[in-house]
């Protein structure tokens, strides 16, 4: 009796050791348009199975990090239809361009990207596009 028992504790560790991680992907929800933010109302978590794979044609090598998707701000590389699986590769981080400028008693703080400094004012190319002018006594035109 004993060795039976040892034998089925011996067979369900050995079972246990070799089974899968149960590997979730997100699942968009809704279509995602090129360069949209990648909220949580916008994906599913779905386990990767047989079936699963041909309802939602999952078919990434890599998926997008779940604990990285909450976190951090992605936004999409591409056009990313309904019920599709988010690969790594469709999706990245929203860099932070956050500049601070300080003009003495004057601390300016924008986003954007510098584009030309000079003595006399500072050129910013927003996120939106456009050019924006700061002169050091912190007037803008």
């Amino acid at each position: 009796m004993l060795k039976y028992k040892i034998i089925v504790l011996l067979f369900c560790f050995i079972s246990f050791s070799f089974s899968k991680e149960m590997q979730l992907v997100p699942i968009s929800t809704q279509v995602i348009n090129y360069k949209d933010l990648v909220d949580s109302q916008k994906y599913i978590l779905v386990e990767v199975t047989k079936d699963n794979k041909s309802i939602y044609d999952i078919r990434c090598r890599e998926y997008a990090d779940i604990d990285k998707l909450k976190k951090n701000k992605y936004r999409a590389k591409h056009y990313i239809a309904k019920n599709r699986a988010m690969c790594k590769k469709s999706l990245y981080i929203v860099p932070n361009n956050k500049i601070n400028f300080n003009f003495g008693p004057l601390e300016i703080e924008s986003f954007g990207k510098v584009i030309k400094e000079t003595d006399q004012y500072i050129k910013i190319r927003k996120p939106d596009g456009k050019i924006e002018k700061i002169y050091k006594d912190g007037s803008r035109l």
